[in-house]
């Protein structure tokens, strides 16, 4: 696979070998877009075990499961 083809199939933007687009003097532009792409894909990642719980479908309580959707999982705590 050549350079960047995997960006481009995830619909990230491609730096121009040439043009002025390409130029050397917009390499700080270059960077700050890689950060923000970079800060958007971390923005994706849920924080802390009620996060991951909530993202991946899991839930848990005292009473019956109610709602949800297929292949969520609910844990009934039982006293």
């Amino acid at each position: 696979m050549a350079i960047g083809d995997a960006a481009a199939a995830a619909g990230y933007p491609l730096v121009p070998d040439t043009g002025e687009e390409g130029r050397v003097r917009w390499g700080a532009r270059e960077i700050n877009r890689t950060r923000d792409i970079i800060a958007a894909v971390k923005a994706l990642i849920p924080v802390g075990k009620s996060g991951f719980r909530t993202s991946s479908g899991i839930s848990s309580g005292t009473g019956n499961p109610s709602g949800g959707a297929d292949g969520d999982i609910y844990f009934k705590i039982i006293s």
